[in-house]
């Protein structure tokens, strides 16, 4: 009876592990409306050489002014996202765009274009979402699922011992 439980209980640790391990990456980050659009909605359009990324913030130094008040030669600073799947970019240091930007921040779907490369800078990078999902799951989940089948399987041979060890006179 006592192995029937343990058992039970082995089986029921393992499906937990299955039914709770971590979820696949989500990509957050959807686009409405063509180029057209996203240049006409735009609160400043500029082209500039990209001087400073950080993890919040792109600073470009502007070249030409399309839309909006910056100024020829000033620098820009735009906030974005920290990844494209949350709708960023990932800016090149020394690279030049056009870029369209809403109330002081840009990304993906604001319209952006890089002026050496057009074709790279209307999609998001295909390497960047590969790195994203070959990371896999995190190591705790690993290491919780390993030690919740080594658990089950030591109770199931102590169980299998003492049930042996019964029979015995």
């Amino acid at each position: 009876m006592r192995l029937r439980a343990l058992l039970v209980v082995a089986l029921a640790a393992l499906g937990l592990v299955v039914v709770m391990s971590p979820p696949k990456p989500a990509w957050a980050c959807s686009c409405v409306g063509s180029t057209t659009e996203q240049d006409a909605n735009a609160d400043s359009t500029v082209v500039g050489t990209v001087s400073q990324v950080t993890d919040r913030a792109i600073r470009l130094t502007v070249e030409s002014v399309e839309k909006g008040g910056a100024q020829v030669g000033n620098s820009l600073t735009l906030r974005v996202s920290p990844g494209e799947a949350a709708c960023g970019y990932a800016f090149r240091l020394g690279t030049r765009y056009r870029v369209n930007s809403y109330g002081g921040a840009t990304g993906v779907c604001a319209g952006i274009r890089e002026l050496s490369s057009p074709a790279a800078a209307t999609t998001p990078s295909v390497a960047t979402a590969e790195r994203t999902r070959a990371a896999g799951p995190p190591a705790w989940w690993i290491v919780g699922g390993v030690t919740v089948a080594a658990l089950a399987v030591a109770g199931l041979v102590v169980a299998a011992r003492r049930r042996t060890g019964r029979g015995q006179p």
